[in-house]
């Protein structure tokens, strides 16, 4: 595992073969690398990022977590909801959305998780993402990378 330091805020583990994304990297996947943060394994076919922004006056993480769920749907071909959950990261309130989307112009399916927390006025999103077929096998790195969450 390697240790990482996010936005000077979140310290966070990562499992060995996961390399940190660059700029093009982040803007090929995301659109945009500013206020984030990314690895991915070309192994595993996954990637774990982390972005943040300023927390709105009158806003809370789940009302953040239901809006950028409803970008993804409007991005992501063939997007769909699975389940939404509630959890803790780092005894902090956190709210998740897991979803599968097929990839433009291919037939494969992509499964992620999409985890929102609200830390000092800023709201952190966690992107787990990985080809359905290998959801099992990279979803516990996924767990332990949550698991070592600690807030700075």
């Amino acid at each position: 595992m390697t240790n990482v330091k996010i936005n000077n805020e979140i310290n966070l583990n990562y499992p060995d073969g996961f390399k940190e994304m660059g700029e093009e990297e982040l803007t090929r996947y995301f659109g945009t690398p500013k206020d984030r943060w990314g690895v991915y394994s070309a192994d595993d076919h996954s990637i774990l990022s982390v972005s943040w922004k300023k927390a709105g006056f009158m806003s809370d993480a789940e009302t953040e977590l239901y809006e950028m769920t409803a970008r993804l749907r409007r991005r992501l071909l063939n997007y769909q909801q699975i389940t939404s959950y509630d959890l803790k990261i780092a005894k902090t309130k956190a709210y998740g959305v897991r979803f599968e989307y097929r990839v433009n112009d291919s037939a494969r399916v992509h499964i992620g998780d999409l985890i929102v927390f609200k830390n000092k006025g800023k709201y952190y999103a966690v992107y787990f993402i990985t080809r359905k077929h290998n959801a099992a096998t990279a979803r516990s790195a996924f767990k332990e990378a949550l698991d070592s969450i600690t807030l700075g």
